[in-house]
């Protein structure tokens, strides 16, 4: 250790140099590249081993068969391989142009690669860190996506213009990757960790090909996160344990690399978010599809969620995935009722929003004191009040509403007030210092306390509304003011 290295750095290097000699003594082993991985994850499913340390070569060997007899059809050769993953293939022989496929030539050069990973040397590769470079073939799209051509290049960190840096081991997993893919509109690559995650969100597309001899069709979705979302709630509560995703990291890799686009979407799933799909998935499944339907606002039936789940972009899932707030979908205001229960919303504040517990709990102590003094109230002056909440835009008209309230306590005759002038501070600066921001939460909640406690009268009031609006629509007509 030099004098210039720090302790924290010498183990730090200490630890990494463990862990590349752990993965080198294996045959195959885990990188942190989505194809590379996703190419791993396949042999391990298609052998049916959970870690890389369990392979032997005669599973590799069975895994070099079962692949090549896939890419030697049709299906896969010309219209996935060919059109989506890996135009112009000479390894796995996906040129159209090709007419002397075969899976006993494909499984070869699969071999070829698995004969150089003992090479030593320098340069390393670039992805594992371990390998030295495969040097006997230039490393185009042709063999791994989304790099250049032969003629155009594009940009290769490592200046070299015979394609990337990229040693036999983490080359030879790459083919296996289309296996461990899902194919939707363009290619869907799954990335996860701990590898557990991976294996178990990648297990479907494997079991498909198994059963169909087809890339997966992922169910027939064609939006990469509604899919992932699905899986992760079936798998949830089929485990029933949303603690399998406490430390997840999940990366969604959503590409199509042909001789005429490459095109990759990268969509990284905050690990707050995945807890909370998997909590809400468990405690309050029905709840948690109502939040979701909010999402695509035509809903009406349950066919609808699943036509609209599998083909429409939905709205709570992109502001989930983009750290933004959901909070207006807990409730429906049309209906005024809520969509799930107040452990869901508790759990969404404080894992996902980052809310304290204890003010969690102050705000609803607050809406209970609210409803203690609206209960007392005929139900139009009830609705009327209600209403002023709901419409609050400005920070005014929020502040208003709490005046208004606490003067009504002291009419009808509540002794305790409604809160403090520390307390009503509090109220508005609870969710971080732009109050912007923390009124506009604050209130999202308190209409979910509302709703909640008060539904049945708000929506009696509801009703009686629309009772008089269609007896208007009908007055119109009869005087000319309706269609004919």
């Amino acid at each position: 250790m030099t004098k210039s290295a720090t302790l924290d750095e010498f183990f730090d290097r200490e630890t990494k140099d463990a862990e590349t000699e752990v993965a080198s003594q294996n045959l195959l082993y885990w990188t942190g590249h989505p194809f590379v991985d996703a190419g791993l994850a396949a042999i391990l499913l298609i052998t049916n081993r959970s870690k890389p340390e369990e392979l032997s070569k005669e599973d590799v060997e069975k895994a070099i068969k079962f692949a090549a007899e896939l890419y030697a059809t049709k299906n896969w050769s010309s219209g996935y391989l060919h059109g989506m993953i890996f135009p112009n293939s000479g390894l796995l022989m996906a040129n159209p142009s090709m007419k002397e496929r075969t899976p006993e030539k494909i499984a070869n050069n699969l071999r070829m690669l698995l004969n150089e990973f003992d090479a030593e040397g320098s340069p390393k590769c670039i992805l594992c860190g371990i390998g030295k470079v495969y040097a006997k073939r230039e490393i185009y799209l042709s063999s791994f996506p989304l790099l250049g051509t032969g003629k155009v290049p594009n940009f290769f960190h490592s200046a070299n213009v015979h394609g990337a840096d990229i040693c036999a081991h983490c080359l030879f997993l790459t083919q296996f990757m289309p296996i461990a893919s899902y194919r939707l509109s363009r290619v869907l690559v799954i990335h996860a960790y701990p590898y557990e995650i991976m294996l178990e969100l990648t297990r479907e597309a494997i079991n498909d090909v198994k059963k169909e001899k087809l890339a997966s069709q992922a169910r027939g979705f064609r939006r990469p996160e509604n899919f992932l979302f699905h899986i992760v709630g079936e798998i949830t509560r089929k485990i029933e344990n949303d603690k399998f995703w406490e430390n997840a990291s999940v990366t969604l890799y959503y590409f199509i690399c042909n001789n005429q686009n490459q095109v990759l979407d990268v969509i990284h799933i905050p690990t707050p978010v995945l807890r909370f799909v998997a909590y809400a998935s468990r405690v309050d499944y029905l709840g948690w599809k109502r939040i979701v339907a909010m999402g695509w606002r035509n809903v009406r039936k349950e066919e609808d969620f699943e036509k609209f789940e599998k083909e429409r972009r939905n709205t709570v899932y992109s502001r989930l995935i983009n750290n933004e707030s959901i909070l207006p979908f807990f409730y429906n205001m049309k209906e005024r009722n809520v969509n799930a229960k107040w452990i869901l919303l508790e759990f969404y504040c404080s894992e996902v929003m980052g809310l304290d517990k204890n003010l969690l709990e102050f705000i609803k102590e607050v809406g209970d004191r609210i409803v203690e003094t609206l209960e007392k109230l005929p139900d139009h002056k009830l609705d009327d009040e209600v209403r002023s909440l709901e419409r609050a835009e400005k920070l005014y008209q929020f502040e208003a509403f709490f005046i208004r309230v606490e003067k009504l306590r002291q009419k009808l005759g509540v002794k305790e007030p409604l809160m403090t002038f520390d307390d009503f501070a509090r109220i508005l600066t609870a969710y971080g210092e732009d109050i912007n921001v923390s009124w506009r939460t604050v209130k999202n909640l308190l209409l979910f306390r509302l709703y909640e406690r008060l539904h049945d009268r708000l929506a009696r009031k509801s009703e009686d509304v629309k009772e008089t609006e269609n007896e208007e629509v009908e007055e119109l007509s009869i005087y000319g003011g309706g269609v004919e």
